[in-house]
């Protein structure tokens, strides 16, 4: 069965509790919402929080232990370096929260936290309209007037996690309140800007003796917000036309000041953009065009979010994805042929193990993933699993089947430096798969028996070594080797992808592993025989799916 996540979207109104799949793309499976209720403080909503969660799962008939981690999407401010929550405005009582922990020591499962306009940001990155881009800025344009920021391949959050509090800045030096400031971006072009000014305008051709057309058809001025100026604007009235013109002149002015800073290749916005774009386009690029420097509008693309309606359901869960790196457009891309055939002679060779097939392709896949985001693996084991953590190193980080060559430029550098010691060494180094087997370094190990607990030499290694996104191999014939699942259990804790590799019991990594490899056999030397052509075919698969398009197949190592 694949991963599920969940995701947590928390608003002053209303919070939605997602059940997700990741393959190629975000699905949700399940969804349960109901009312904040602010008035009945952060203890009563987190209570409700929980239970949905528990309530979600059994009802599509899972538990925590299939949950790869859990995302929350929240408005700020809040630190998600630290995982806390600090002080919304919308979410009063809710200060100082540290809502990840608390999840995760609850429930065991990694837990992560990002401002909504972030998460909002990232699932347009990853998924929509900026897919593919490194500079990329996307505004939400809805309730208020926030924005995500894509620099060079990486969400700016900034010192405080202020970053993107672009609905802030100043246009004009008066003007509609937004953001506590008036003549902001927010007070001009955010949904509440936007039902403030229209009113407003209700009232003051009202009073100047020509009421407009939607008043004149029994709608208060309070009824006046973006959809009805919308609805009146594309019939062609000419005082709601004029509304939008400007409402579009100030997006554009906004719009600009962000070209200008952080000269991004595409802006993305959400919500009302993706609905009035019509009336909207024209005066916003009029404006960027009188506004912005020229050079950095070269190549700019600004359009609405990708994702459309489905935005605010994936960005809880494309967070809990960002930390942990894994992106949702990959992870369940189909194997090249070519790396296929090695699991295909596995097979061939050893017709007892095709029963795993599909753990070995999840198991690949997993693999795969981390070394597309520049992780690496460690490995776990004892006794002569010990020895199967060695030897599948020893395959990873040199050639296997194939030769690996180092790049050019790299074999320049090294000549350059090496020449009068080793002539070839340059040309003889290879390219590896960065692995790090968990069963030596002796004075680390022997002090960690001494001083803390012999049971916790590969979990203290998990500590030093591990990186969210990072995969623990645990190999036990068993399965319930207990320092093995000590150090399964902590790397699940620290957001790494865990595999094992056991008998055909299982043992406990079959319910702590995130994909378990069972070998259809029970006896310990059985059970070794048949791990090996499988570590023997993955490595094999990795090096294919790494070096086989430019290296030439080599003598087996």
């Amino acid at each position: 069965m694949k991963d599920r996540w969940i995701g947590l979207d928390i608003g002053g109104t209303k919070c939605a509790v997602l059940l997700a799949e990741v393959d190629r793309g975000i699905r949700i499976l399940d969804k349960i919402r109901f009312e904040t209720h602010t008035e009945r403080g952060f203890q009563w909503a987190y209570d409700r929080l929980c239970r949905e969660m528990e309530s979600i799962l059994a009802r599509n008939g899972l538990d925590f232990s299939r949950v790869r981690a859990i995302g929350v999407s929240c408005g700020g401010p809040l630190d998600s370096r630290r995982g806390v929550i600090l002080c919304p405005p919308n979410l009063p009582g809710w200060e100082n929260v540290p809502l990840p922990e608390m999840l995760a020591e609850r429930y065991g499962v990694p837990a992560f936290i990002q401002n909504d306009a972030n998460a909002c940001a990232l699932v347009e990155w990853k998924m929509g309209a900026g897919r593919g881009t490194r500079d990329m800025i996307f505004l939400t344009m809805g309730t208020g007037m926030g924005a995500g920021v894509i620099a060079e391949g990486q969400l700016l959050r900034g010192h405080t996690d202020m970053g993107g509090e672009v609905g802030h800045l100043r246009l004009t030096e008066d003007g509609p309140v937004g953001f506590g400031k008036a003549g902001s971006f927010e007070g001009y072009t955010s949904g509440g800007g936007i039902h403030r000014q229209a009113e407003a305008l209700t009232r003051r051709l009202a009073a100047q003796g020509r009421p407009p057309a939607w008043l004149r058809d029994g709608h208060a001025p309070e009824e006046a917000d973006a959809k009805l100026m919308a609805d009146y604007a594309r019939r062609g009235d000419p005082d709601a036309r004029a509304f939008y013109d400007f409402i579009g002149r100030m997006l554009g002015r906004g719009v600009a000041l962000l070209v200008d800073a952080f000269n991004p290749e595409c802006v993305v916005i959400g919500s009302i953009f993706g609905r009035c774009e019509d009336l909207l386009r024209r005066p916003m690029e009029e404006e960027l065009r009188r506004e912005a420097i020229p050079y950095s509008l070269q190549g700019l693309r600004v359009t609405p979010a990708g994702t459309g309606e489905s935005l605010g359901d994936y960005a809880s869960v494309m967070v809990a994805l960002y930390a942990l790196g894994v992106d949702p457009m990959q992870a369940g891309a189909e194997i090249h042929p070519r790396v296929l055939s090695h699991m295909l002679r596995l097979f061939e060779r050893c017709p007892a193990l095709e029963s795993c097939r599909e753990q070995i392709v999840e198991a690949y896949r997993m693999l795969r993933d981390c070394y597309r985001r520049g992780g690496k693996v460690l490995l776990a084991g004892n006794g002569g699993s010990c020895a199967d953590c060695e030897h599948i190193v020893g395959e990873l980080m040199k050639g296997f089947r194939l030769k690996r060559p180092l790049d050019e430029e790299r074999q320049r550098r090294i000549r350059a430096l090496t020449g009068d010691l080793l002539p070839e060494a340059a040309e003889r180094l290879q390219q590896a798969l960065p692995a790090i087997a968990l069963t030596g370094h002796a004075a680390l190990t022997t002090a960690v028996q001494n001083d803390l607990d012999p049971l916790l030499a590969a979990a203290q290694q998990v500590v030093g070594y591990g990186r969210p996104g990072d995969v623990l191999i645990g190999v036990s014939t068993s399965g319930s080797a207990r320092n093995v699942a000590l150090a399964v259990s902590v790397a699940k804790a620290l957001g790494l992808h865990t595999l094992g590799l056991t008998g055909q019991e299982g043992g406990r990594l079959r319910t702590l592993c995130d994909c378990t490899v069972c070998v259809p056999a029970a006896a310990t030397a059985d059970v070794q025989e048949l791990h090996l052509p499988v570590y023997h075919a993955l490595c094999a698969m990795l090096e294919e799916e790494f070096f086989g398009a430019e290296a030439d197949e080599g003598e087996e190592a």
